[in-house]
């Protein structure tokens, strides 16, 4: 057998053994815990606020009480009780919530069965996408990476909407290589469902100056704002803003388990635990800004052409620096960095500059990328420890790319800066 047959083989099977262990994970977790003891849980947040305003009652989506008996019926007829805690609050905007509606129909172990499928399916799809159209010809094996990899395992066994987010981000860097922006700043839009996490790309496409995809984005913003309005009225808005305002205050760390994040946020609390609020706040802001500084100049170093290895490179960057740099990026969504790392994948293997040097990096930090957090998962059962494995690699891979960026661009002279600013101004 040759070294790619055997390399091959080797990723299936380590692939296979990470979702068996991750499937017997989630099965004890149920079993002992039992459903939305742990399993589920931010599902039956989406569920119980898609009941709320279903039942006519979304301006009072953020009210706690309401809440609270929406909730508790769910729970007593699964047998669980919670020992930290009365209630696992709704916290997303009421966009989330309407995706659910139809799942009303059901009751709620059924609808957390179709939602999983639904985002398994979700995962699946994006996967053959992403394979496709980046021309990776690795079929079935893509799918097989994705489903083993410990955020999306993490947010089919919790109930997340990743899945949905992974679709969209796909989505858009399929439209945006055809030069489709409009359409495809409609699908980065999904990302309205977690509004920190528009802030990276928006500041992208306008440092690109990608303005048909900056308009697409901004109107399904304003699609998503407008139905969040019409749902919780005035008096709901300002609920909404108030309980944004409090999980982002030292208060709030423990209900947004801040320890168990990707970002720099999440590394910061961790090794800060006991400094001031504002001393941690004061990082927090100082070292995102800096690092984002960083992303735009390395963004706004040259143009390069759609579909080109330093252009999937600059797309790579900006979904990690949305993972890193978000103030809420818990470890679930950092699936989102699967498509980056099928873009910087492509890249080297497109690039013939590219060498033994950056294959073999890359290969080796997916190795650990991979088995790290499912093995640090193990003897806690909580997301605490790996996140705190997986950041550092996301760091990692933030650097790669805007290395990647670096060395396979030319600074783009001033009179070519010139013209382009004169074009953008004629469109």
């Amino acid at each position: 057998m040759d070294r790619t047959g055997g390399a091959h083989t080797a990723i299936v099977a380590g692939c296979a053994l990470l979702l068996v262990v991750q499937f017997i994970m989630a099965l004890g977790s149920q079993l002992v815990d039992g459903l939305f003891g742990h399993v589920g849980m931010d599902f039956l947040t989406t569920y119980t606020a898609a009941q709320i305003i279903a039942d006519g009652d979304g301006h009072r989506l953020y009210d706690w009480w309401a809440q609270r008996l929406a909730q508790y019926p769910i729970i007593a007829a699964q047998g669980v009780s919670w020992s930290d805690r009365i209630l696992q609050p709704y916290v997303a905007p009421p966009v989330l919530a309407v995706l659910a509606l139809p799942l009303q129909w059901l009751p709620a172990p059924g609808a957390f069965a179709v939602w999983v499928a639904l985002s398994a399916g979700a995962f699946f799809i994006a996967a053959r996408l992403l394979d496709r159209a980046l021309n990776l010809r690795l079929g079935w094996l893509l799918p097989l990476v994705t489903f083993s990899f410990f955020p999306v395992f993490y947010t089919l066994r919790l109930g997340q909407a990743e899945g949905l987010l992974f679709l969209g981000v796909v989505a858009y860097v399929v439209l945006s290589r055809r030069g489709k922006d409009l359409p495809a700043g409609l699908a980065l839009g999904i990302l309205a469902i977690k509004p920190p996490l528009l802030v990276v790309p928006a500041i992208y496409l306008a440092t690109k100056q990608r303005w048909r995809a900056l308009i697409g984005l901004t109107i399904a913003c304003a699609v998503a704002a407008g139905l969040s309005l019409a749902i919780l009225g005035s008096a709901g808005v300002a609920d909404y803003l108030e309980l944004s305002h409090d999980l982002s205050q030292p208060a709030g760390t423990i209900a947004t388990n801040v320890t168990g994040m990707i970002n720099v946020r999440g590394t910061v609390v961790r090794l800060l635990p006991s400094a001031p609020a504002l001393v941690q706040e004061v990082a927090i802001v100082g070292i995102s800004l800096t690092l984002l500084g960083v992303t735009v100049a390395v963004w706004r170093r040259s143009t390069p052409e759609r579909g080109t290895p330093a252009d999937e490179a600059e797309t790579a960057l900006m979904l990690v620096a949305t993972c890193l740099l978000s103030y809420h990026t818990l470890i679930h969504t950092g699936s989102l960095l699967l498509p980056a790392i099928a873009l910087l994948w492509r890249a080297i293997h497109r690039e013939p500059t590219s060498g033994v040097w950056d294959r073999g990096v890359m290969g080796w930090m997916l190795a650990a990328l991979w088995v790290a957090p499912t093995v640090a998962f193990l003897p806690t059962g909580t997301s605490q420890l790996p996140a705190i494995v997986l950041t550092p690699f996301v760091a990692l891979l933030w650097i790669f790319s805007a290395e990647y960026v670096i060395r396979h661009t030319t600074p783009e002279p001033a009179l070519a800066k010139v013209q382009a600013a004169r074009e953008s101004r004629r469109w």
